[in-house]
């Protein structure tokens, strides 16, 4: 049976499809069966992220609409056949939940981790997806702004019913954190309230990886990253650095 988890943030720009998109690849390269959306409609990325951009006809907006059946929409990852993936549409539409509840219980036993991709802030994809998550993970860059905003989110998560909180502090640099009003990472987490899964340091050639459609290179720091924060989802204890 699957974990729905649901990828948030309070405000664009922190890197959340980044992340969402090298989640579910080092979920599927760690041998779970994963399957990736969006619900950012009109805006979708992952598509470019995954590298699926010119293999993606349908999308889940065609799915969510009845226009066309799951199988026919998703894709396959070109790097591992455990990664299936359903970009957002191109042109704006609604989510609507009991549409959305019925594909994640649709494929609930099919795979060990369905991650929804949420767009910014708390509009109707938020709401849905958070209907049907069981956990739910903020991204969060070490900004005043974009802290005080994941507050927000993870107050209306925990508020819906949602315990299970996490945080991913995302596009950390070490050189401009003394810049950021924060004395250390500790004082983030205290401000999300939310559990901490990872710092992901900022580093360009992440940037270039999903403009590209690539998956991380095996010696960089942050897969490292992503495979430890994978293993913290499914439960099991790793040393975290913040560096």
């Amino acid at each position: 049976m699957a974990q729905v988890v649901m990828i948030a943030s309070g405000k664009g720009g922190t890197g959340k499809s980044t992340v969402a998109s090298f989640l579910a690849q080092e979920m599927a390269f760690k041998g779970y069966k994963t399957f990736l959306t969006e619900l950012d409609m009109g805006l979708r990325s992952i598509d470019v992220i995954s590298g699926i951009s010119e293999m993606a006809v349908y999308d889940i907006g065609d799915v969510l609409q009845g226009s066309c059946g799951f199988h026919k929409a998703i894709v396959t990852s070109p790097y591992t056949e455990k990664l299936h993936i359903m970009p957002a549409p191109g042109k704006k539409s609604g989510v609507v939940y009991e549409n959305l509840k019925k594909l994640t219980d649709y494929i609930y036993n099919d795979y060990d981790f369905i991650i929804i991709d949420t767009a910014a802030g708390m509009g109707e994809a938020f709401t849905a997806a958070l209907a049907v998550s069981d956990m739910a993970v903020i991204v969060a860059t070490p900004d005043e702004i974009s802290v005080r905003d994941a507050r927000i989110v993870s107050d209306e998560i925990y508020a819906s019913g949602l315990k299970d909180i996490r945080l991913i502090i995302n596009k950390y640099d070490k050189n401009t954190f003394k810049h950021t009003g924060f004395d250390d990472a500790d004082q983030i987490i205290d401000a999300c309230c939310a559990q901490l899964l990872g710092v992901i340091p900022y580093d360009v050639s992440v940037q270039l990886a999903s403009m590209a459609g690539k998956p991380l290179q095996q010696d960089n720091l942050v897969k490292t990253i992503f495979q430890s924060i994978c293993e913290r989802i499914n439960g099991r204890h790793t040393q975290m650095n913040i560096k």
